[in-house]
């Protein structure tokens, strides 16, 4: 048995999490850089907001993969399957409902991502910078 939208699931992952490190090392470096410190010196709320701002990042690149991920995990199997493929799934999200139809729901998982991320790469520059 095949699992529905694992591949739309893989090229989201690889592309968002790419995104969110990318995102986060080039402000923490950039950071360090403008103001002539090691990295390790930038102040445990830019890294925060550093993270928050990757979080925004990942979710504005890969939003409308993850859409089309979870019609297709959601989607019925037999004669009730809507999507034959990832590229069915697209053009008919696109026919019925224009580009809009790969954002709805956005607003929240942007709220959602700031903390979220902030917290997370919070945590993880803490706890790296406590062991080294």
């Amino acid at each position: 048995m095949r699992y529905r939208g694992e591949a739309v699931t893989v090229i989201r992952e690889a592309q968002a999490y790419g995104m969110w490190f990318m995102a986060f090392e080039w402000m923490m470096n950039a950071d360090a850089a403008r103001n002539g410190i090691a990295r390790s010196e930038v102040p445990a709320y830019k890294v925060a907001l550093y993270g928050g701002l990757a979080g925004e990042a990942l979710w504005l690149g890969s939003y409308p993969l993850d859409v089309i991920k979870s019609k297709m995990q959601t989607d019925g199997f037999g004669e009730n399957m809507r999507y034959k493929s990832m590229r069915d799934c697209f053009a008919q999200t696109w026919r019925v409902e224009g580009m809009r139809g790969f954002w709805k729901g956005i607003g929240p998982t942007l709220l959602r991502a700031m903390p979220v991320s902030a917290g997370t790469f919070a945590v993880v520059e803490a706890t790296m910078r406590a062991i080294s």
